[in-house]
């Protein structure tokens, strides 16, 4: 395995951070709505039942973006134990309840990229192969931003 220069390093973290911004802010635009209805006391059922609901997707992300975090700190600090341990949260995530959002053909799609991509990441922590969990955290990045992309623009 060659040696990494600092360079490569540098530029990576720029990468990584970039990625971890973008997840952190739409997370926070994602739970951002105050639930009007509840404040005034005239919201009907439904829109109890959504803000309920939205609330349990802002926690939910919040959740997602903790588990991000410890990936980001392990491949900062080579803490492979650390790169698992976010990486195994993931997968969890994407397994429960709140993950499934939509009923699409196309959200199922990236719902099994997202468990591909997260089984590569901790296959590379796994090996202690920071450079593979790297790009691999990258690559389950890239799939999380395309999904919220897709998400946003479905309007649930």
């Amino acid at each position: 395995m060659r040696k990494i220069q600092f360079r490569e390093l540098f530029v990576l973290s720029g990468v990584l951070m970039g990625a971890l911004a973008g997840l952190g802010s739409w997370a926070g635009r994602a739970g951002s709505a105050q639930p009007s209805g509840l404040i005034q006391g005239t919201a009907s059922a439904q829109e109890q039942d959504e803000d309920i609901a939205q609330t349990a997707r802002k926690a939910f992300m919040r959740g997602k973006l903790a588990s991000n975090q410890k990936i980001v700190e392990g491949l900062s600090t080579r803490n492979f134990g650390l790169i698992t341990e976010g990486t195994e949260e993931i997968r969890a995530l994407v397994k429960g309840q709140h993950w499934f959002v939509l009923r699409t053909p196309e959200y199922q799609g990236f719902s099994g990229e997202m468990q591909l991509a997260a089984g590569r990441l901790a296959q590379a922590a796994t090996e202690h192969n920071i450079e593979a969990a790297a790009l691999r955290y990258f690559d389950l990045t890239l799939n999380c931003l395309d999904c919220h992309r897709y998400i946003e623009k479905q309007k649930y």
